[in-house]
């Protein structure tokens, strides 16, 4: 089939005009690959097309990793939603790799340093994390042996500091949801009861004010008894027994 005309429409793309009124668009690099310059005509379309819709896979690829450092397991999952063909995959897969746009070492420090700086998860949510992205264990200790002690027990501490603040619970009530808070993002129960034993939270000041508050609340509608009972009930809920 003959081709009637090229026109370029971007920086390695051609819209191709052939006899038969069809227009194409190919990259450039097919072009040159299947010498269609100098032929100027195509003997089999198929074969052409398919190559060419690597080429457009790979540019899409290129696009959804400039947005952010993506892994080899986040890559196969991107194509798998355009492409069933694995060969086509693997050599996408592969065409990254040799252009050095997958590092697995260089993404797992990125991912390391993003939950240290922008997230309070602990090593437990971190190792589950890398995990559901395929890597090694052996990947995965080599990324958490930053994760020291001392550092472990500055940021449980930090993330309880500021619960305190809006804490209006008793401390019985307030460290358990420390406990399960904290162990949902992360971090080991033994961790978290060294640094909460060292937290002490005044119960008497803490119950006193939201004695006042809740009489404050209440005692807009109620009165006597009932205002105590209400106060009474409010207090034990969160946890204020005695």
């Amino acid at each position: 089939m003959r081709i009637l005309k090229y026109t370029k429409i971007s920086k390695n793309k051609y819209k191709l005009e052939l006899e038969n009124k069809e227009k194409i668009i190919l990259y450039e690099d097919i072009i040159l690959q299947e010498e269609l310059l100098l032929k100027k005509n195509i003997d089999n379309l198929e074969p052409i097309l398919k190559k060419n819709e690597e080429y457009v896979l790979y540019d899409k690829t290129l696009s959804y990793m400039n947005k952010k450092m993506r892994c080899e397991k986040e890559i196969r999952d991107y194509l798998e939603k355009y492409t069933k063909n694995k060969l086509v995959i693997e050599e996408i897969i592969k065409k990254l790799k040799q252009n050095h746009f997958i590092n697995e070492e260089l993404y797992l420090k990125s991912f390391f340093h993003d939950k240290m700086n922008l997230t309070m998860d602990g090593p437990l949510k971190i190792k589950r994390d890398l995990e559901r992205l395929d890597f090694s264990i052996f990947q995965i200790e080599d990324s958490l042996e930053e994760f020291k002690k001392e550092q472990k027990e500055d940021r449980i501490k930090k993330y309880i500091e500021k619960q305190i603040k809006r804490n209006n619970k008793s401390p019985y009530v307030f460290k358990q949801k420390m406990i399960l808070n904290l162990s949902n993002l992360g971090y080991e129960k033994e961790d978290i009861m060294n640094v909460l034993d060292k937290i002490e939270i005044n119960e008497s000041s803490l119950k006193e004010k939201e004695q006042e508050k809740l009489t404050k609340k209440y005692g807009k509608k109620l009165q006597g008894t009932e205002l105590e009972n209400i106060v009474k009930q409010k207090l034990y809920e969160k946890g204020y027994w005695r």
